[in-house]
């Protein structure tokens, strides 16, 4: 009735009862997936994989649901048990949370300014009606949307050809002129001149919705680059402001991002736009994709977009 130290076959080592093994049970309980240690182990490695963690203080059993967050943001409770058995970590990245799913694509169409027409959800991977800020009627599959594609292919680059005469045509109309002398697409920055002669930079896709094409006669020079985190959600946020930043970062602090590991202030010209620009394409050919908006990514992002910052700041200092 003691309990004797072994160590099986496949180097696992156990304290087996000698007279459960009398009667034809197991020695090494990390081979016969009884062993919790292992367990645990295995589950965690596998949402590490995953680019998931554990919200879970403590180990909680391999069939008790324990609560996660997915790479993608998303919070979700799984079985250890279900998810070694090969079963997706979480049900709204597999498609099958159709309430979150169908929120999400809703928020994310909002976000960019448009109407969902449809009554219900159809699917993820089923179009849905949807009206554009312009009026456009579109009908965007709901996973393409949460990838981050657009919601209208007439404001996107998908119809360059409107977008490029629509947004030249409101230029001239404000009496400013693009210097670009190509399109270099719908939310790419464009060089422009204003009326007054400022030269700026001014995204396409925001034009014909109404923003104005110059920041500097707009009073909204972007002279403020910035970088928060929420600690408790393992996220990131980045981004540029104008002036004073107590404001813009007391917006973020009551969402959650409290801790402010960059600040980078009264940068001149187009700094902070140019910044801000480059690190998001940075991030894109890394392979990060943002779990919020265009700013907001995982801490897996954190270490490169420091490092961007870094680096600019650096540039600033052997300029001056």
């Amino acid at each position: 009735t003691t309990p004797h130290r072994i160590r099986c076959k496949y180097g696992h080592e156990a304290a087996p009862y000698p007279n459960n093994t009398a009667r034809g049970i197991g020695i090494c309980r990390a081979c016969a997936k009884q062993d919790p240690k292992q367990a645990e182990k295995e589950f965690r490695e596998r949402l590490e994989q995953e680019g998931a963690y554990l919200l879970e203080p403590g180990w909680l059993g391999s069939r008790t649901p324990h609560r996660i967050v997915c790479a993608h943001g998303h919070q979700v409770t799984s079985t250890p048990n279900g998810v070694q058995q090969g079963y997706n970590i979480c049900r709204a990245c597999a498609g099958r949370d159709a309430e979150a799913t169908w929120q999400n694509f809703r928020a994310d169409v909002a976000r960019q300014g448009g109407t969902v027409l449809e009554t219900e959800w159809l699917g993820s991977q089923k179009p849905h009606r949807i009206r554009c800020p312009e009026g456009h009627h579109h009908s965007p599959i709901p996973s393409s949307v949460q990838q981050g594609g657009g919601i209208c292919r007439t404001c996107s680059k998908v119809d360059p050809e409107d977008s490029e005469r629509r947004f030249r045509s409101r230029v001239t109309e404000l009496g400013g002129t693009v210097l670009e002398t190509e399109w270099l697409g719908a939310r790419t920055p464009h060089r422009i001149r204003c009326k007054n002669s400022h030269t700026a930079l001014t995204r396409p896709d925001g034009v014909p919705s109404g923003e104005g094409i110059c920041r500097r006669c707009a009073n909204k020079v972007w002279d403020v680059f910035y970088v928060v985190a929420d600690l408790d959600n393992s996220t990131v946020k980045f981004g540029i402001t104008s002036g004073d930043p107590r404001s813009r970062l007391g917006d973020h602090a009551r969402d959650g991002y409290r801790t402010q590991l960059r600040l980078l202030e009264a940068l001149s010209g187009d700094t902070a736009l140019e910044l801000e620009r480059r690190v998001r394409i940075e991030l894109r050919r890394a392979g990060h994709a943002p779990v919020r908006g265009r700013e907001y990514f995982t801490f897996a992002a954190l270490p490169l977009v420091l490092r961007l910052v870094d680096e600019r700041e650096g540039d600033e200092v052997d300029a001056a």
